[in-house]
């Protein structure tokens, strides 16, 4: 099964390449082909791809088979053809770039594929099925092409069409008008020039020529390509169309333009689940954008295929000219997230000099988890945060993995020439010479800048065990009454313990966990603190502890945490060994560890974690980023009921994000009569105290149109505070996503205490004063219109409510005149 498979042309472009001694033009070979430029595309963004098509017996189809090949592209259901040449394009082009195409096709191979020659059991799956107009040209092509495509169509694959029409390939137009007809009935998305679209329509408007190809094919998505001025777009029902500028570049060649314009167009498609009725209206200029700037970059280069930008090389082409974070749909806008690519677990989190630092693992090229580098961000307030650039960067000693940061006050180290500076303690991972072994050592970074750049250690790696595979994240801190480095190492199944007068000598100190605790994943992402016990002068230490997914639980990956003892050497669980403590029982909160050095006068122990889950994490339909954190929480021990426990709320600088508040007091709502909210905006904060001496199962529903909602409930009779999003919006895009989950909630005298932070895609609860966390993310189709709060049966009261509306983070960076287009709805 692929994402997208395609049919038709793979060819030769001859590109202009000067003039030789004698002042004859010189031509260069490259890859071409429309369709098969699609799929290369697709293929270098990350998706998995294949392509039909017929090639000669010939040094041309062996060269564009080894070229496909070597982009990603499986090529089984490319053939052989004895009794005709590769298909050959002589390219011309313009002083701005322009082209014009002279064909060696007479015939050329691609012409001769046959519906004999292709396995049709190996397109299903396919979740788009893309082909163009040039195999349609001459028979067996034509009939092989339309037959395969209705094939694809019937059973379930999204059909894409470019008409692509080469006036020179037909014997005559008319019949070139009638077959593209053809194409245009099959087809869902239909990438179309201005040019074709007024031979087909005979409109120029565009407004009036896209909606008569709505109306009379029932084409879901029409893209009319502009050239460097942009993508008209025309979508859904009715009038709902955007005209989206492009991108100035230096342009070298428009060969293969359109065709990287949507490859990145199905990318964004792809990575939306397919689900093209799901695209909220302010979504396509963000998607259209990205087309445009891939587009636009093939233009920089000579040819196709080889001109095609990486994922990263697009993203920053548009964020380049400003992105306005707060109109995309599921972007977080009071949860950091990064502005593209990949972000996992929190690192490197140390304060110094009026700023918090957060680091975190990040993926700059693509989406998806890969290569990791140390994203970086700084706050002065935990709340508003600035991008910085990658602090860290793989090298010789491998990737970075997770690890932590310190201020080294009095130069312990002997790095900072007797002044103070950052040093970052993270793990190098790599693969044994000569295996297939990961290898994970210890090594050192440090800044002489308050972080701006970072120096790796010369004598990397630090700490190595060969013995131990899974041998990473280190958290270190400075013990004073040990006057010693303290570092938590995460060993697989347990946690190692080691000590250093300078941070780069460490010495062994003990082990704990091999019986204690959950042991469904490897154990990751340690760190180890002593908190007081409400606000009192004893203390205990928190050793948190995530682990990492197992398909045969649920709840995915979690972080628990331990109460105990420390004494520089070794740590004492004080509750039972199969006593497991978790940190958040809500699905999306993984990795969670502390700030290091905050001020002593403020003497808070504030954590946050990234917010996903490894179950579904690189699949999530968020685009052009994948993954945000947790708000900031403080953490504090607290004795209830003769159990010393965790309580976390969010720090409470979030408070200043607060705008308008709306207050309640002694409301009675029942299943008949609930209390609803019409919200005109979709960031809240909820603070509502409820008397469930009733025993009636209490319902607040976030309800958006449609059948679409988050439900938080809690049942009385159970004891159980839960959150249900298995109707919360998009849910499919893998199967442990919709579900419903909590954890026991004692009432305090018959009330329980929520505090409920609702983002674009996120929902944060803490009950009765943090005792229990549940954090989720949700992917509503469209914003929450309401909150709705009811009784299952019966009745329950609202002893108060008081609603918050929120602003948000982001403000727009630089112009974003280029890409803010005119949408029409």
């Amino acid at each position: 099964m692929v994402d997208i498979t395609a049919i038709g042309e793979v060819l030769i472009d001859f590109t202009p390449a000067g003039l030789s001694e004698k002042g004859e033009q010189l031509f260069e070979c490259n890859p071409g082909g429309a369709p098969a430029n699609v799929v290369v595309v697709l293929s270098k963004l990350g998706k998995s791809t294949a392509f039909i098509g017929k090639v000669g017996e010939d040094q041309f189809g062996e060269y564009l088979t080894q070229v496909l090949q070597e982009n990603g592209v499986d090529t089984k259901g490319l053939v052989k053809e004895n009794n005709a040449s590769t298909t050959l394009a002589f390219v011309h082009l313009k002083e701005d770039g322009d082209r014009t195409f002279s064909f060696i096709r007479n015939p050329g191979a691609d012409m001769l594929l046959g519906i004999n020659d292709i396995d049709l059991e190996r397109i299903k799956g396919s979740k788009i099925f893309h082909f163009g107009s040039v195999s349609m040209t001459h028979e067996p092509s034509a009939n092989a092409t339309l037959t395969t495509c209705t094939y694809a169509k019937e059973n379930g694959a999204l059909i894409s069409f470019d008409p692509n029409l080469r006036p020179a390939l037909w014997k005559d137009l008319e019949e070139a008008k009638t077959k593209i007809k053809e194409g245009l009935a099959l087809a869902d998305i239909v990438k179309i020039s201005e040019e074709e679209l007024e031979f087909i329509t005979g409109l120029t408007d565009l407004e009036e020529g896209t909606r008569q190809i709505q109306s009379q094919f029932k084409v879901k998505v029409i893209l009319v390509t502009k050239a460097e001025k942009g993508c008209f777009v025309r979508f859904g029902s009715g009038s709902k169309w955007a005209d989206v500028p492009g991108f100035k570049v230096d342009t070298v060649d428009t060969t293969g333009a359109g065709d990287a314009f949507l490859g990145g167009f199905l990318y964004q498609l792809l990575e939306r689940g397919c689900s093209i009725e799901q695209i909220r209206d302010q979504d396509w200029i963000p998607i259209i954008s990205f087309a445009n700037a891939v587009g636009a970059l093939v233009t920089t280069q000579k040819g196709a295929i080889p001109a095609i930008p990486t994922y990263r090389q697009a993203a920053e082409l548009v964020q380049s000219v400003g992105t306005d974070l707060s109109e995309e749909s599921f972007r977080p806008q009071f949860h950091y997230s990064p502005p593209a690519m990949w972000l996992n677990d929190p690192n490197g989190m140390v304060y110094f000099e009026g700023e918090y630092h957060l680091m975190y693992q990040h993926h700059p090229g693509n989406t998806v988890w890969g290569p990791m580098h140390w994203g970086h961000a700084v706050s002065k307030d935990l709340v508003k945060w600035e991008t910085l650039p990658v602090a860290l960067v793989p090298d010789h000693n491998g990737a970075i993995f997770s690890g932590s940061a310190v201020v080294d006050w009095n130069d312990t180290s002997g790095l900072f020439d007797g002044e103070s500076g950052l040093v970052a303690i993270f793990t190098h991972a790599d693969i044994y010479p000569d295996s297939d072994r990961p290898r994970q050592r210890q090594s050192l970074a440090y800044s002489k800048d308050k972080g701006r750049s970072w120096i790796p250690y010369s004598e990397n790696p630090i700490l190595s065990d060969a013995e131990i595979t899974d041998f990473r994240d280190p958290k270190v801190f400075w013990m004073e009454e040990a006057g010693l480095w303290i570092m938590v190492l995460a060993c697989g199944d347990h946690i190692r313990f080691y000590r250093s007068a300078n941070l780069k000598d460490w010495d062994f100190a003990s082990e704990f966990g091999k019986t204690d605790g959950a042991h469904y994943g490897v154990w990751e992402c340690p760190d180890l603190f002593e908190l007081s016990i409400d606000g009192s002068t004893s203390k205990k230490w928190v050793l948190l502890v995530s682990i990492g997914d197992n398909p045969d639980y649920p709840e995915g990956s979690k972080t628990q945490y331990f109460i105990g003892s420390f004494d520089g050497l070794e740590f004492i669980n004080e509750n039972t060994p199969d006593t497991v403590l978790w940190l958040d029982e809500g699905r999306d909160n993984y990795a969670a560890v502390s700030w290091s050095d905050i001020p002593e006068e403020d003497g808070r122990r504030v954590i946050i974690g990234w917010m996903n889950n490894w179950k579904y994490a690189n699949q999530i339909p968020t685009a052009s980023w994948r993954g945000a954190m947790t708000l900031p929480r403080l953490l504090s021990l607290t004795n209830r009921n003769g159990n010393v426990v965790l309580s976390q709320m969010p720090v409470q600088e979030i408070e200043q994000l607060r705008k308008e508040t709306h207050s309640w007091s002694d409301v009675a709502v029942t299943s008949e009569s609930p209390f609803i909210y019409e919200a005109n905006e979709d960031l809240l904060e909820i603070e509502v105290d409820l008397d469930v001496h009733s025993g009636d199962e209490v319902h607040i529903k976030l309800k958006s149109s449609g059948q679409y909602e988050t439900i938080i409930g809690y049942d009385p009779e159970r004891e159980w505070l839960f959150i249900d999003r298995s109707k919360s919006g998009l849910t499919d895009f893998n199967p442990s996503f919709a579900c419903k989950h909590g954890a026991r909630l004692v009432p305090e005298n018959g009330n329980i205490k929520l505090r409920i932070w609702v983002d674009r895609s996120v929902i944060e609860v803490f009950a009765n004063d943090g005792i229990v966390a549940l954090t989720d993310q949700v992917f509503p189709v469209n914003p929450i219109e309401n909150v709705w709060i009811s009784a299952e049966a019966g009745s329950t009261e609202l002893n108060s409510l008081h609603i918050h509306t929120l602003s948000s983070i982001h403000k727009p960076v630089g112009s974003t005149e280029q890409i803010s287009g005119r949408v029409n709805v």
